[in-house]
């Protein structure tokens, strides 16, 4: 299935004057480091689509290991390295260093590459503080599995 999608995908891409690549490190249930890996784009009919591209696990955490995770799925998906115009990941140095982070090693490869800080999360932060501290508001926010 995972499969089928991604060509979905990569068809949809193929015509796509840009795209843009969006990371976040999650941890599975089994406490694995892996990183979400969302491609965002725009069809042809003007319509934006954020789409889920798949999982990575990076062998280290050091940003070179990161970005050679993100930069084999992008192999895979942008075919001319031109088009890949911006790439977000969070805060940390290892995403966001401008020398030796990640969002370097991936712009050397990808020039048009523009970092842009992920904001959604420093949210999820929030709100996991917050709910961490107001037991009124970690009932509201409770979403039982």
């Amino acid at each position: 299935m995972l499969t089928v999608c991604q060509n979905h995908i990569k068809n949809e891409i193929s015509k796509a004057c840009f795209v843009s690549v969006i990371v976040d490190e999650t941890t599975d249930v089994s406490s694995i480091s892996q990183l979400v890996v969302v491609i965002r784009y725009v069809l042809s009919n003007g319509q934006p689509v954020e789409r889920f591209w798949g999982f990575t696990n990076p062998p280290g955490h050091e940003a070179k290991s990161i970005a050679e995770c993100i930069q084999a799925s992008l192999e895979k998906v942008v075919a001319k390295p031109e088009k890949l115009i911006s790439q977000s990941y969070d805060g940390t140095n290892a995403m966001s260093g401008q020398h030796a982070g990640v969002q370097a090693f991936i712009q050397r490869a990808y020039k048009n590459a523009q970092y842009v800080h992920c904001y959604a999360d420093q949210l999820n932060l929030n709100v996991g503080q917050a709910t961490s501290q107001n037991h009124q508001v970690r009932v509201f926010f409770f979403q039982p599995e």
